[in-house]
């Protein structure tokens, strides 16, 4: 036999649980949000060509030499010289072949288009962001989670 007071509280605890559920939903895909921008980049195909333009057309100096060397042996990719300089884990010969590069006079615009690095026609350039707006807050746990929306700037 449920009372009055039973039946209120099952439906408290029936609230509590839904916004228990609604929390944990929102944490699940925050988490995924987190996760795909903090995974390791991997640099596109055309990142991992421009790389090798860049060096083969202009920061080609002797500290290089040994890394194209392991190259053309295939000890070594483009792709995973290119993977090691995107995740800041690029081997011995690799980090000193840039290294070096410190002491190469940096290439003209003109230079990097010339040798494929820059595409010869620049895209336009997006339209600007408007203003945005922080969106109304319909949950105040959601408004207590991150107050002045940080995050999302």
């Amino acid at each position: 036999m449920h009372t009055p007071e039973m039946t209120q509280a099952e439906r408290e605890l029936d609230g509590r649980i839904d916004h228990a559920l609604g929390v944990a939903g929102r944490l699940r895909a925050r988490l995924d949000e987190i996760r795909q921008k903090t995974a390791p980049a991997t640099p596109s195909d055309e990142d991992v060509e421009r790389i090798k333009a860049f060096v083969l057309g202009h920061a080609r100096t002797d500290e290089w030499q040994p890394v194209l060397d392991r190259i053309d042996r295939g000890e070594l990719t483009w792709r995973a010289v290119a993977e090691g300089l995107m995740c800041g884990n690029a081997d011995r010969g690799v980090a000193a072949a840039f290294e070096a590069l410190r002491n190469t006079p940096p290439a003209s615009v003109e230079k990097l288009v010339e040798i494929g690095v820059f595409p010869a026609r620049l895209p336009d350039e997006p339209p600007a962001d408007p203003v945005r707006t922080p969106p109304v807050h319909q949950d105040e746990d959601e408004f207590f989670d991150n107050p002045l929306r940080l995050r999302e700037r």
